[in-house]
Protein backbone atom coordinates (compact mmCIF):
# COMPACT_ATOMS: atom_id res chain seq x y z
CA UNK A 1 0.00 0.00 0.00
CA UNK A 2 3.03 2.30 0.95
CA UNK A 3 4.25 2.17 -2.75
CA UNK A 4 0.66 3.14 -4.29
CA UNK A 5 0.43 6.43 -1.90
CA UNK A 6 3.41 7.58 -3.37
CA UNK A 7 2.24 7.47 -6.59
CA UNK A 8 -0.49 8.88 -5.52
CA UNK A 9 1.24 11.99 -4.18
CA UNK A 10 2.97 12.72 -7.12
CA UNK A 11 -0.07 14.08 -9.10
CA UNK A 12 0.42 17.80 -8.38
CA UNK A 13 -2.70 19.82 -7.38
CA UNK A 14 -1.46 21.95 -10.65
CA UNK A 15 -1.65 18.95 -13.20
CA UNK A 16 -4.89 17.87 -11.28
CA UNK A 17 -6.59 21.34 -12.33
CA UNK A 18 -5.17 21.08 -15.45
CA UNK A 19 -6.83 17.65 -15.89
CA UNK A 20 -10.13 18.79 -14.04
CA UNK A 21 -10.86 21.44 -16.48
CA UNK A 22 -10.28 19.48 -19.28
CA UNK A 23 -12.67 17.14 -18.03
CA UNK A 24 -15.54 19.70 -17.24
CA UNK A 25 -14.83 21.08 -20.67
CA UNK A 26 -16.20 17.35 -22.18
CA UNK A 27 -19.20 17.50 -19.95
CA UNK A 28 -20.57 21.06 -20.70
CA UNK A 29 -18.17 23.13 -18.14
CA UNK A 30 -21.06 23.33 -15.19
CA UNK A 31 -20.41 20.96 -12.39
CA UNK A 32 -19.44 19.93 -9.32
CA UNK A 33 -16.24 18.17 -8.52
CA UNK A 34 -15.27 16.06 -5.13
CA UNK A 35 -12.49 13.99 -4.52
CA UNK A 36 -12.85 10.42 -4.00
CA UNK A 37 -11.19 8.39 -1.79
CA UNK A 38 -10.13 5.54 -4.17
CA UNK A 39 -6.65 4.30 -2.48
CA UNK A 40 -5.22 2.32 -5.43
CA UNK A 41 -6.59 4.08 -8.42
CA UNK A 42 -4.19 7.21 -8.70
CA UNK A 43 -6.66 10.90 -7.79
CA UNK A 44 -10.56 10.24 -8.44
CA UNK A 45 -12.80 13.16 -8.78
CA UNK A 46 -16.62 12.78 -8.90
CA UNK A 47 -18.09 14.92 -11.81
CA UNK A 48 -21.87 15.79 -11.61
CA UNK A 49 -23.38 18.09 -14.31
CA UNK A 50 -26.27 18.37 -16.19
CA UNK A 51 -25.58 15.92 -18.86
CA UNK A 52 -25.01 13.47 -16.22
CA UNK A 53 -22.49 11.26 -13.57
CA UNK A 54 -19.09 10.98 -13.97
CA UNK A 55 -15.49 9.78 -12.54
CA UNK A 56 -12.26 11.36 -13.79
CA UNK A 57 -9.28 9.25 -13.22
CA UNK A 58 -5.83 10.81 -12.65
CA UNK A 59 -2.42 8.50 -12.56
CA UNK A 60 1.58 9.15 -12.77
CA UNK A 61 3.08 7.48 -15.48
CA UNK A 62 -0.68 6.26 -16.74
CA UNK A 63 -2.04 6.96 -19.99
CA UNK A 64 -5.24 4.49 -18.67
CA UNK A 65 -4.45 2.79 -22.00
CA UNK A 66 -5.29 -0.46 -20.67
CA UNK A 67 -8.16 -0.19 -19.21
CA UNK A 68 -9.94 2.39 -22.01
CA UNK A 69 -9.02 -0.15 -24.68
CA UNK A 70 -10.56 -3.35 -22.48
CA UNK A 71 -13.88 -0.98 -21.69
CA UNK A 72 -14.10 -0.31 -25.09
CA UNK A 73 -14.08 -3.78 -26.34
CA UNK A 74 -16.64 -4.83 -22.98
CA UNK A 75 -19.37 -2.19 -24.74
CA UNK A 76 -22.38 -3.95 -25.24
CA UNK A 77 -20.85 -7.23 -23.36
CA UNK A 78 -21.22 -6.32 -20.09
CA UNK A 79 -22.41 -3.81 -17.80
CA UNK A 80 -19.06 -1.49 -17.55
CA UNK A 81 -18.38 2.28 -17.51
CA UNK A 82 -18.41 3.96 -21.12
CA UNK A 83 -14.86 6.04 -22.05
CA UNK A 84 -16.06 9.85 -22.32
CA UNK A 85 -12.73 10.68 -23.34
CA UNK A 86 -8.53 10.32 -21.96
CA UNK A 87 -5.74 12.53 -22.31
CA UNK A 88 -2.13 12.97 -20.93
CA UNK A 89 0.21 16.02 -19.77
CA UNK A 90 3.78 15.26 -19.41
CA UNK A 91 3.95 12.22 -17.54
CA UNK A 92 0.60 11.78 -16.30
CA UNK A 93 -2.90 10.42 -17.70
CA UNK A 94 -6.49 11.09 -17.24
CA UNK A 95 -9.25 8.73 -18.32
CA UNK A 96 -13.01 10.36 -17.88
CA UNK A 97 -15.75 7.09 -16.92
CA UNK A 98 -19.59 7.91 -17.09
CA UNK A 99 -20.57 7.02 -13.50
CA UNK A 100 -22.16 3.56 -12.89
CA UNK A 101 -25.24 4.16 -10.46
CA UNK A 102 -25.11 3.09 -6.96
CA UNK A 103 -23.23 2.19 -3.97
CA UNK A 104 -20.01 -1.17 -4.40
CA UNK A 105 -19.80 -4.07 -1.96
CA UNK A 106 -17.09 -2.88 -0.09
CA UNK A 107 -20.22 -0.23 1.20
CA UNK A 108 -22.94 -2.54 0.83
CA UNK A 109 -21.47 -5.53 3.08
CA UNK A 110 -22.09 -2.87 5.94
CA UNK A 111 -25.76 -2.86 4.91
CA UNK A 112 -26.54 -5.60 3.81
CA UNK A 113 -26.92 -9.44 5.48
CA UNK A 114 -23.52 -11.45 4.65
CA UNK A 115 -25.75 -14.18 3.08
CA UNK A 116 -27.03 -11.42 0.20
CA UNK A 117 -23.49 -10.21 -0.18
CA UNK A 118 -21.83 -13.99 -0.72
CA UNK A 119 -24.80 -14.45 -3.34
CA UNK A 120 -24.99 -11.06 -5.15
CA UNK A 121 -21.22 -11.40 -5.37
CA UNK A 122 -21.02 -15.36 -6.77
CA UNK A 123 -23.85 -14.49 -9.39
CA UNK A 124 -21.92 -11.70 -10.59
CA UNK A 125 -18.52 -12.98 -10.87
CA UNK A 126 -19.46 -16.09 -12.34
CA UNK A 127 -21.70 -13.75 -15.31
CA UNK A 128 -18.23 -12.15 -16.05
CA UNK A 129 -16.80 -15.21 -16.35
CA UNK A 130 -19.26 -16.69 -18.81
CA UNK A 131 -18.48 -13.77 -20.73
CA UNK A 132 -17.77 -15.04 -24.67
CA UNK A 133 -14.00 -14.63 -25.48
CA UNK A 134 -14.17 -14.34 -29.06
CA UNK A 135 -12.18 -11.59 -30.30
CA UNK A 136 -10.57 -10.87 -27.29
CA UNK A 137 -7.87 -9.11 -28.17
CA UNK A 138 -5.85 -8.94 -25.48
CA UNK A 139 -3.92 -11.89 -24.88
CA UNK A 140 -3.02 -14.93 -27.00
CA UNK A 141 -6.48 -17.49 -27.12
CA UNK A 142 -6.20 -20.21 -25.15
CA UNK A 143 -9.45 -22.43 -25.03
CA UNK A 144 -8.23 -23.73 -20.92
CA UNK A 145 -8.80 -20.34 -19.52
CA UNK A 146 -11.54 -17.80 -19.32
CA UNK A 147 -11.70 -13.79 -18.71
CA UNK A 148 -11.03 -12.88 -15.90
CA UNK A 149 -11.58 -9.33 -14.05
CA UNK A 150 -7.89 -9.56 -13.03
CA UNK A 151 -9.16 -6.83 -9.60
CA UNK A 152 -12.20 -8.61 -8.07
CA UNK A 153 -12.82 -7.13 -5.06
CA UNK A 154 -15.34 -5.65 -3.61
CA UNK A 155 -14.88 -2.23 -4.65
CA UNK A 156 -15.35 -3.27 -7.62
CA UNK A 157 -18.89 -4.63 -8.18
CA UNK A 158 -21.79 -1.73 -7.70
CA UNK A 159 -25.22 -2.15 -6.75
CA UNK A 160 -27.72 0.34 -7.66
CA UNK A 161 -30.49 -1.11 -4.23
CA UNK A 162 -30.91 -5.05 -5.58
CA UNK A 163 -29.53 -4.69 -8.93
CA UNK A 164 -26.61 -4.86 -10.27
CA UNK A 165 -24.76 -1.93 -12.02
CA UNK A 166 -21.62 -3.03 -13.15
CA UNK A 167 -18.56 -3.94 -12.97
CA UNK A 168 -15.65 -1.08 -12.76
CA UNK A 169 -11.62 -1.15 -12.69
CA UNK A 170 -10.96 -3.55 -15.54
CA UNK A 171 -7.10 -2.40 -16.71
CA UNK A 172 -5.89 -6.14 -15.53
CA UNK A 173 -8.83 -8.38 -17.37
CA UNK A 174 -6.78 -11.11 -19.17
CA UNK A 175 -7.32 -14.84 -19.92
CA UNK A 176 -6.69 -16.90 -16.77
CA UNK A 177 -7.60 -19.73 -14.54
CA UNK A 178 -10.94 -18.24 -12.47
CA UNK A 179 -8.43 -18.99 -9.76
CA UNK A 180 -6.88 -14.96 -10.15
CA UNK A 181 -10.56 -13.65 -9.27
CA UNK A 182 -11.58 -16.05 -6.81
CA UNK A 183 -8.23 -15.38 -4.59
CA UNK A 184 -8.62 -11.62 -5.01
CA UNK A 185 -12.24 -12.11 -3.89
CA UNK A 186 -12.05 -14.06 -0.66
CA UNK A 187 -9.26 -11.87 0.33
CA UNK A 188 -11.18 -8.87 0.10
CA UNK A 189 -14.22 -10.73 1.88
CA UNK A 190 -12.03 -10.95 4.90
CA UNK A 191 -10.95 -7.68 4.21
CA UNK A 192 -13.93 -6.17 4.63
CA UNK A 193 -16.18 -8.24 6.47
CA UNK A 194 -14.00 -10.56 8.28
CA UNK A 195 -12.66 -14.58 8.45
CA UNK A 196 -15.18 -17.01 7.53
CA UNK A 197 -17.08 -16.23 4.42
CA UNK A 198 -14.65 -17.90 1.51
CA UNK A 199 -15.80 -21.16 1.97
CA UNK A 200 -19.60 -20.21 1.86
CA UNK A 201 -18.48 -17.88 -1.32
CA UNK A 202 -17.17 -20.64 -2.79
CA UNK A 203 -19.86 -23.05 -2.92
CA UNK A 204 -22.12 -20.40 -3.98
CA UNK A 205 -19.71 -19.37 -7.13
CA UNK A 206 -20.05 -23.58 -7.66
CA UNK A 207 -17.44 -25.54 -5.42
CA UNK A 208 -19.28 -27.73 -4.07
CA UNK A 209 -16.53 -29.34 -2.07
CA UNK A 210 -15.24 -26.05 -0.64
CA UNK A 211 -13.63 -25.94 2.56
CA UNK A 212 -12.37 -23.14 4.59
CA UNK A 213 -8.44 -24.54 4.15
CA UNK A 214 -9.13 -24.37 0.34
CA UNK A 215 -10.35 -21.00 0.88
CA UNK A 216 -7.75 -20.18 2.96
CA UNK A 217 -5.02 -21.18 0.66
CA UNK A 218 -6.63 -18.95 -2.09
CA UNK A 219 -6.41 -15.66 0.34
CA UNK A 220 -2.80 -16.10 0.37
CA UNK A 221 -2.32 -16.89 -2.98
CA UNK A 222 -3.70 -13.29 -3.43
CA UNK A 223 -1.87 -11.73 -0.52
CA UNK A 224 1.44 -13.24 -1.45
CA UNK A 225 0.93 -11.71 -5.06
CA UNK A 226 0.35 -8.28 -3.49
CA UNK A 227 3.31 -8.71 -1.58
CA UNK A 228 5.81 -9.44 -3.88
CA UNK A 229 4.82 -6.83 -6.21
CA UNK A 230 4.49 -3.96 -3.46
CA UNK A 231 0.94 -3.28 -2.36
CA UNK A 232 0.51 -4.79 0.61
Amino acid sequence: MENKISRIKEVSDYVSQYFISWAKNLVGGDAIVNKEHHGDEGVVYKIDSKKGNYFLKIKTGSIFSKERERLEWFKNKLQVPEVVGFTEKDDTGAVLLTALEGKNLAVLCKEWPAEKVLTKLADTLHKFHQTNTQGWLFDKPDSKKILVHGDACLPNFIFDGDLFSGYIDLADAKLANPEVDLAATIWSLQYNMGPGHGARFLEKYGYQDATENMAEKLRLQYENYQQEHGFL
